[in-house]
C-alpha cells in the first residue's frame, strides 16, 4: 500500500524533435523512472488508422514535450538544477528549442491512470503489445503480450525496448536461459519466455520488481523478478543477457557479463543513444564481443554481441 500512496515530480521539457531523445536520457540520468515523450507528430501519422490506435487527447499545438517521473524525496530539487543545467550545455551542439523545464507533483495512482490515455495496442514483429486494460483481435501470427507498466519503463512505445523486440525472434531459441537486466514493466523478460526461454529477470527499483511480477502472471509465464544489481545475483551461466539501460549502465555491465555468459553466449544492449555508441562499441570489442547484428530507431541504437568465449579476451 506504501507504493500506491508516492508522490511524484513530474518534469517536463519543452524541447525540438531533433532534441527530444537526448532530453529523454537526460531525465533518466536525474533519476526519472519512467519518461513519456509527447510527439505532436505521432498524431499526424496516425491520421485514418483505426480508432483504437488514436490518443484520446489531442495535441494542442506542435510542441515537443518530454516528461519524466521522479519521486519527490529528499535532493528532487538538485535534480531539476541539474537537468536544467545539462539542457544549457546541449544547447552548445544540438537545437533544443525553448529548453523550458516546469514540474508538478503527481500522486503515483494518479498518474497511472492519467497517462492510459496514451496507450494503445502495437504489433512490433511477432509480437502485439496490448495494454492490459484492453482486448482487441489478436491475429493467429501474433504472440500477445499484456501489459500495464504502472511507473516502470516499458510499454513497448520507445524505441529502445522497440528494436529489443524485432531482435529477440533472430537470437533466442526454446529452452535458452535469458537474463533480464533492468526489467523495468517485465516486457523483455516477457518477450524471451514466450520464445520459449527459461528467463531470470533483475531490477534495483522495487516499484519495477512488483509491477514486472505481476505482468508476468498477467502472461501466465513463470519468470523469477529478483530485486539486484546488474548480474550480482545470478550465477548459472546463460545463452542471453538482455540489457535495455543507459550506455553508461551498459558499459558496467559488459565485463561483468564475461563470467555470466556460456561460451557462444550473446548480449542484447539497447537504451544506447546515438552519441555514446562509439563507446559502447569500445567496450564490447574490449571484453571480446563481436558484433553480429546492430538496429537503429532514430536515435537510438541497440547491439546484438557474441561473447568468443575466451577468458583472457
Amino acid at each position: 500500500m506504501t507504493a500506491n500512496k508516492r508522490v511524484w515530480v513530474e518534469i517536463t521539457v519543452e524541447t525540438t524533435a531533433a532534441a527530444m531523445e537526448l532530453v529523454g536520457e537526460l531525465l533518466a540520468e536525474c533519476g526519472c523512472t519512467g519518461v513519456v515523450y509527447h510527439d505532436p507528430r505521432l498524431f499526424t501519422e496516425l491520421e485514418g488508422k483505426p480508432a483504437e490506435l488514436l490518443p484520446d487527447v489531442q495535441p494542442e499545438d506542435q510542441a515537443y514535450r518530454v516528461a519524466g517521473y521522479l519521486a519527490m524525496e529528499p535532493g528532487w530539487e538538485d535534480q531539476v538544477m541539474k537537468l536544467r543545467t545539462r539542457i544549457e550545455e546541449v544547447r552548445a551542439f544540438l537545437p533544443v528549442g525553448s529548453g523550458s523545464v516546469t514540474f508538478r507533483q503527481l500522486h503515483e495512482e494518479d498518474w497511472a491512470n492519467a497517462w492510459k490515455e496514451y496507450y494503445r495496442p502495437e504489433r512490433i514483429g511477432p509480437f502485439l503489445i496490448i495494454p492490459s486494460w484492453l482486448s482487441p483481435p489478436v491475429l493467429a501470427d501474433a504472440i500477445p503480450i499484456r501489459l500495464d507498466p504502472g511507473m516502470a519503463f516499458g510499454t513497448g512505445a520507445h524505441p529502445t525496448t522497440q528494436l529489443c523486440l524485432a531482435m529477440l525472434p533472430t537470437v533466442v531459441r526454446p529452452g535458452h536461459l535469458v537474463y533480464d537486466i533492468g526489467t523495468g514493466s517485465g516486457i523483455l523478460a516477457i518477450a524471451a519466455a514466450k520464445l520459449g526461454a527459461k528467463v531470470r529477470a533483475v531490477d534495483k527499483d522495487p516499484v519495477a520488481v512488483r509491477v514486472a511480477a505481476e505482468n508476468c502472471a498477467l502472461n501466465q509465464v513463470a519468470i523469477p523478478v529478483m530485486s539486484g544489481d546488474l548480474l550480482a545475483n545470478l550465477a548459472e551461466p546463460a545463452d542471453l543477457i538482455i540489457a535495455n539501460i543507459l550506455a553508461e549502465v551498459v558499459i558496467e555491465l559488459i565485463p561483468q557479463a564475461v563470467a555470466k555468459l556460456k561460451p557462444g553466449g550473446a548480449v542484447l544492449a539497447s537504451g544506447i543513444i546515438e552519441q555514446k555508441a562509439a563507446k559502447v562499441r569500445a567496450a564490447l570489442a574490449s571484453a571480446g564481443f563481436k558484433i553480429v547484428n546492430s538496429l537503429q530507431k532514430e536515435d537510438w541504437v541497440a547491439y546484438l554481441a557474441v561473447w568468443d568465449g575466451k577468458e583472457d579476451a
